[in-house]
């Protein structure tokens, strides 16, 4: 028996992998190419930015390292 939910997109996936964050997307056009998407993810004044759901799982997972590891 198949699962009668869709499958989960990139961005609900990092959302449910890194709870706390604001994860969206921001989409880029040109009319000389493709549009391109650009994934954006907010926490306690921190943004980072990328242009694939893995490159932005790693630098929240960087800056949560990093936050963890700053005094007070």
């Amino acid at each position: 028996m198949t699962d009668p939910r869709p499958p989960a997109s990139d961005i609900d996936r990092l959302k449910r992998d890194h709870p706390g964050w604001f994860i969206g997307s921001v989409w880029a056009s040109a009319a000389s190419g493709p549009d391109a998407r650009r994934l954006v993810a907010v926490r306690d004044g921190i943004q980072v930015h990328a242009w694939t759901a893995a490159e932005l799982s790693q630098l929240i997972s960087y800056e949560e390292a990093a936050q963890a590891n700053r005094p007070g």
